[in-house]
């Protein structure tokens, strides 16, 4: 027997409204949501991690006079992976990605992992101090004193962090 539904029999015998009939991943919950090009959801809350992210490992690494290929050479990652990390909050990196580049500089790999939407697990706390090194940071060749203090600061949290 062979079934044969179609696309008329799904719309008389599913309610347009139904909550219970949906396809694609589960909504993350009541907060918007945004489909990224690479087909990720994210929650519009998660752009100031993942900003304050790509931020984080370009300043740490301007701060240590690195291109984007020496600094994937070091952490033995692809170069596009990156340009994406630094310049579009809305790419997911690798865990290993985050796992290289937090032992490279230094850092606690469990606070990078949710600063970079690899684990879905949040803190106010963490997109607060997020925000603000965000927004202190900008893009010019070096490092302002504001930025280093940023810089600074940031880097100081996520270490304060490692235990959450």
């Amino acid at each position: 027997m062979k079934l044969e539904l179609t696309k008329g029999w799904f719309e008389k015998n599913i309610p347009h409204d139904n909550p219970e009939v949906g396809a694609g991943l589960p909504e993350r919950g009541p907060e918007r949501q945004c489909i990224t090009n690479e087909g990720s959801i994210h929650r519009e809350d998660d752009f100031a991690e993942a900003y304050a992210f790509g931020a984080l490992v370009q300043l740490l690494r301007r701060d240590r006079k690195l291109t984007v290929d020496q600094l994937a050479s070091a952490v033995q990652v692809g170069t596009p992976e990156l340009i994406s990390i630094e310049l579009d909050p809305r790419y997911i990196p690798k865990p290993r990605t985050v796992f290289q580049i937090s032992k490279f500089f230094g850092l606690p790999d469990r606070p990078l992992m949710k600063l970079s939407n690899v684990t879905t697990t949040h803190n106010d706390r963490l997109r607060d101090a997020a925000v603000r090194f965000a927004a202190n940071s900008s893009k010019v060749m070096e490092l302002s004193r504001e930025e280093r203090a940023a810089l600074a600061e940031f880097v100081q949290f996520l270490a304060a962090q490692e235990g959450d």
